[in-house]
């Protein structure tokens, strides 16, 4: 999951959303420097890459992409699992996409003090470029992908993402379907219990 899953999964709350959205930028154990609720949000987020990173339906969604990405096919599988959540907004949500994305950016701007210095860094340009938004189309998945490859080492291959994404569709998207509404569900049981 990526930017837009982990938002969506954060329920209500502004730092727990603050705290997920950031927990790439956070390594170690060391939370002791955010806020209470912050850490919760951290510890959210590693909760949602575990229990993706070990789904068998994952696994399906990064073997389409591994000839191409390798070990990056995971990355590529949680921006094109934000694509369907995107597509698929209303099946989820109640709240119209275009008002979550902007109260995200709003939330996140009004917390950027304490976010880790490189979660500040990349903030402006996703939302400046609009990411969150870009997930629902194939050219902005691409636009993303190029944009990551310029300040990650993830490989500039977004033609072929988007191919792949495509040829995959259909297939694709059944996996995000088969495996998305387990995912909220065990994220309602985590946050219950933070």
């Amino acid at each position: 999951m990526n930017y837009l899953a982990h938002s969506f999964l954060s329920g209500t709350d502004d730092l727990l959303l603050v705290g997920n959205f950031v927990g790439d930028f956070v390594k170690g154990r060391n939370l002791d420097v955010y806020p209470v609720t912050m850490q919760q949000g951290l510890i959210l987020h590693r909760f949602i890459d575990t229990y993706t990173d070990s789904s068998a339906i994952i696994k399906e969604s990064k073997a389409l992409f591994a000839s191409e990405y390798g070990k990056y096919a995971g990355i590529i599988v949680d921006i094109v699992y934000d694509y369907f959540l995107s597509l698929h907004w209303n099946s989820f949500s109640g709240v119209s996409k275009d008002f979550f994305i902007s109260g995200v950016y709003s939330i996140l701007q009004t917390y950027f003090h304490v976010l880790p210095p490189r979660a500040q860094r990349v903030l402006y340009p996703i939302i400046y470029y609009n990411w969150l938004q870009n997930y629902g189309s194939l050219y902005g998945v691409q636009k993303v992908l190029n944009r990551m490859s310029v300040r990650t080492s993830l490989p500039n291959k977004a033609t072929v993402c988007v191919q792949v994404l495509r040829k995959h569709h259909y297939e694709l998207e059944q996996h995000f379907l088969a495996f998305f509404p387990g995912l909220c569900d065990a994220v309602d049981a985590e946050i219950e219990l933070l």
